[in-house]
């Protein structure tokens, strides 16, 4: 296996990031990083159950094929050139026969070679899977998980898959191979990897989804979000975003509920909340200054939004954070409202 243990959209503090698109600069505020690829090859049947985890699950098949099998869901073939991202901390099976599923992640342990390819049987493989994990803290894959299906799945044959078939065939020649630098450019395309799957997904199913995502997809709406994730700390008012938009302001609100559930100050005021949560947990600025860098002027009534929405307030969160347990875990476990 191959670790890179980085933030997948860079560790510049969101405040300061006033040129990201919205879906990074979301993936960015949401704490979302690194955590590990792997390469399995297997000629022999087998069956695999891999536990809940708070993490998304990407995979990509490079020859052969296997069925997936996530609790509650049904089960999906997935092929050579597929991807599929599990998008939820629930438990799954991988198979390629009807046999009792054994512990992956001792499976993984037992199989893997100093080249760190895990192989199932000697010989040519029939099955190759490229794979790995993205951790996020509690909060952002709490959000993430509200936009989002359990699985995404997007079809070898199907058009928004090309630029996946085109990563894909560079992730194969990489991962594994011991090239100077693999580790570092496994973890990069792993990244564009993921960053397609959820691009194409919202191509193919976001005009059909009603989330806070799905908004993004909208010719209309994503222009005025643009905006705004452009320029985050200016001063953003309902008329400002429709005039962005193209739309009268009556309009644009009523359609910016319907696609994405939240009213558009809601969405504004949500967005810097979370850069503000990321600035506290990532440098040491004062929440005054946070707030204001991110478009919140009054100190109060930030902490007050802060506490409502995240369950704790910016004095809690970094105190939290700073304890052995956080510094450990690298993450905070702070409750989320329903």
């Amino acid at each position: 296996m191959w670790t890179v243990p980085s933030t997948i959209f860079g560790n510049m503090s969101p405040s300061r990031q006033t040129t990201l698109d919205p879906l990074s600069d979301i993936l960015s505020a949401m704490r979302v990083s690194r955590a590990r690829t792997f390469r399995f090859e297997s000629n022999r049947p087998y069956s695999l159950h891999f536990p809940e985890g708070q993490h998304l699950t990407y995979g990509a098949v490079v020859s052969g094929s296997f069925e997936l099998c996530p609790d509650g869901i049904p089960s999906v073939r997935v092929s050579a050139g597929d991807c599929y991202l599990l998008t939820d901390d629930t438990a799954y099976i991988t198979r390629t026969a009807e046999v009792p599923p054994v512990d992956g992640k001792c499976f993984f342990e037992a199989h893997r070679r100093k080249s760190g390819i895990i192989r199932h049987g000697d010989g040519e493989p029939e099955l190759v899977v490229i794979g790995g994990r993205f951790s996020l803290d509690d909060v952002g894959a709490e959000w993430l998980r509200l936009a989002l299906p359990l699985l995404i799945h997007i079809p070898a044959g199907s058009p928004e898959g090309v630029p996946l078939r085109a990563t894909l065939a560079v992730l194969r020649h990489e991962a594994g191979s011991g090239s100077i630098g693999e580790k570092l450019v496994v973890a990069r395309i792993a990244q564009i990897l993921f960053v397609q799957a959820l691009r194409a997904h919202l191509v193919l199913h976001g005009e059909q989804e009603r989330s806070w995502l799905a908004g993004l997809t909208d010719p209309r709406l994503g222009r005025a979000l643009r905006a705004f994730h452009a320029a985050i700390a200016e001063d953003w008012t309902i008329a400002r975003l429709a005039a962005e938009a193209g739309m009268s302001r009556s309009s644009f609100a009523e359609h910016f509920r319907r696609r994405s559930g939240l009213t558009p100050m809601d969405y504004v005021a949500r967005w810097r909340l979370f850069r503000i949560r990321r600035a506290l947990l990532e440098d040491n600025r004062p929440f005054a200054v946070a707030a204001a860098d991110n478009g919140w002027q009054s100190r109060t009534s930030c902490s007050r939004a802060f506490r409502a929405l995240f369950g704790a307030s910016p004095q809690q969160l970094r105190a939290h954070e700073t304890t052995t347990e956080g510094r450990r875990n690298g993450r905070q476990h702070l409750p989320l409202p329903v």
